[in-house]
């Protein structure tokens, strides 16, 4: 192997190269057995000369080491024990390098240091090491049953249409020889695939090879007679060939470009997610996950029941015409809502007695438990029930009984749900957030409006104001952990102000589509 090549050893001169060489020690380690192992002393580091392995953390798999990669440098220069057990997949080859060796080659190689510091600095910037990914594709294994073999062109088109990155789909022959073109195209293709029939050990010999491995089936039955799960981690899909939705949907699940979104927490604000999504939808984004709090709960559960932008922004309209939001934000004497009949008629009217199971999309209403103060993100059950808890703001509604659970709004601890989208499995994430220390002066094409004179402001409007400047940095920072993040720029304005829908639909699209370069850029639309 030359080492110029691995990034450790970028900008070494052969004669330092020669000296790393002349301290190394070749090694080989037969499939299945260990390298390294998690807690052990790290007395040296490796460097994959031939072959692949496997690296897990608490018995846990979290990536896959090929040819160039090295292994144990952290430890190697801190001391630590080793953070993770490498273990051979198949015959491998490595060059290890023992401690008092490196610290011989960094005394007289000043640029392996600053290499090094490169790369450690990476390491503990992201735990998923995203600079190996974006110098090396993924290995995908595509495993179609015999019924399905036909499909193959219609499902690469698909992924050639969701990613913006290069895919390539090997087709040498029997699988031995299309795996010794996988090394070259993993360094030109972010996802290389493997495609061969599902029958006999196939999904075992893919797995040993493979950063991961996809079953497409017809049928559960299918997948049964296949062997699907005996002794592998393959992902399984049920695939109607002649779905083109479904078709669309796996091309996106192979390229990781499944699109979720996270809608933040803003009253009448979340007119602005509608004007997003109408963006979104008229670009030809599908959605396969949606998250919200507060408004953006009940923007998403519109969006779960199959709603396009101008559906959702009429059932807005109508569900809080001028008399409901009176309703809504009256409050009594106690300083409590009396509107919370208002609020339960105008939830349940919305579902219409549906049931998550019931949902288009897969979806989350995030709420927050009074009594141990954590998230409950709710994914099932009555939906009706969840919108009520998921818009029962503190202080203005009473928390929703759910057992022993006294939930309310999301709003309290996350505003912007955006780790909830991710965990229903979406690969790309844009969050749309309500609240921001950039605003408007004035709305375009009016004159600023003089400030609000003393001792004339509602409780109401005082109260809102105080939760909305209270969640601000929380409603910035769970934003910012989306893919996308969009932020609508709103003129003055207060949550309760549903009059002013026009202006806030048309701050969201105009955030939405100055932001859709950036989308386009990770996952592409499928019109």
């Amino acid at each position: 192997m030359d080492l110029a090549t691995i990034e450790l050893f970028e900008g070494i001169g052969p004669d330092a190269l020669r000296q790393v060489y002349s301290r190394a020690s070749h090694r080989q380690f037969p499939a299945g057995s260990v390298i390294c192992r998690e807690d052990e002393p790290g007395n040296s580091m490796f460097i994959i000369e031939h072959g692949s392995a496997v690296v897990t953390v608490a018995g846990e798999r979290v990536r896959r080491l090929r040819a160039g990669d090295v292994i144990g440098e952290i430890a190697v220069l801190t001391g630590e024990p080793r953070s993770a057990t490498v273990r051979a997949v198949l015959p491998t080859d490595v060059i290890e390098l023992h401690r008092d060796a490196l610290s011989a080659v960094l005394a007289q190689t000043p640029q392996l240091l600053a290499n090094l510091t490169r790369v450690l600095s990476r390491r503990l910037a992201t735990a998923h090491d995203q600079q190996v990914a974006s110098r090396r594709g993924e290995a995908v294994g595509l495993a179609l049953s015999e019924s399905l073999l036909a499909s193959l062109k219609s499902v690469t088109a698909a992924c050639e249409a969701a990613s913006p990155k290069p895919v390539a789909f090997l087709d040498g022959g029997p699988l031995e020889s299309t795996l010794t073109q996988l090394d070259r195209a993993l360094s030109e293709s972010a996802f290389v695939f493997v495609p061969v029939e599902l029958r006999g050990t196939v999904l075992q010999t893919l797995d040993a090879h493979m950063d991961r491995v996809v079953a497409v089936v017809r049928d559960e039955a299918e997948a049964k007679a296949a062997g699907v799960g005996r002794g592998t981690d393959a992902d399984v899909v049920v695939l109607d060939p002649d779905d083109e939705a479904k078709v669309a949907w796996l091309g996106r699940h192979l390229t990781r470009t499944k699109v979720g979104l996270a809608l933040g927490a803003g009253g009448a604000k979340g007119f602005a997610h509608v004007g997003a999504v109408a963006v979104l939808q008229e670009a030809g984004y599908a959605f396969d996950a949606v998250a919200g709090s507060s408004i953006g709960a009940v923007v998403g559960a519109c969006l779960a029941m199959g709603m396009a932008a101008p559906e959702i922004d009429a059932t807005l309209r109508t569900r809080f015409s001028e008399e409901t939001v009176k309703a809504v934000f009256n409050l009594s004497f106690s300083g409590t809502s009396t509107g919370y009949e208002t609020m339960k008629t105008m939830t349940s009217e919305l579902a219409g007695g549906r049931s998550f199971a019931d949902l288009d999309l897969p979806l989350t209403v995030m709420t927050v438990d009074l009594a141990t103060r954590q998230p409950v993100p709710i994914t099932d059950g009555s939906l009706a029930d969840a919108l009520l808890a998921g818009t029962a703001l503190a202080g203005l509604f009473p928390p929703f009984q759910r057992g022993d659970q006294r939930l309310v709004d999301g709003l309290a601890l996350v505003p912007v749900p955006t780790d909830s989208a991710r965990s229903l499995g979406a690969d790309v994430v844009v969050s749309v957030n309500l609240m921001s220390r950039d605003t408007l002066a004035a709305w375009p094409g009016d004159e600023p409006l003089p400030p609000e004179p003393a001792g004339k402001q509602r409780l109401l409007e005082t109260m809102l104001e105080v939760m909305d400047l209270a969640q601000l940095d929380a409603s910035v920072r769970h934003a910012a952990k989306a893919d996308v993040a969009v932020t609508p720029r709103f003129g003055p304005c207060s949550w309760r102000d549903f009059h002013l829908a026009d202006r806030f639909l048309a701050a969201g699209r105009e955030a939405m589509q100055d932001m859709l370069p950036a989308l386009q850029g990770v996952a592409r639309p499928q019109p």
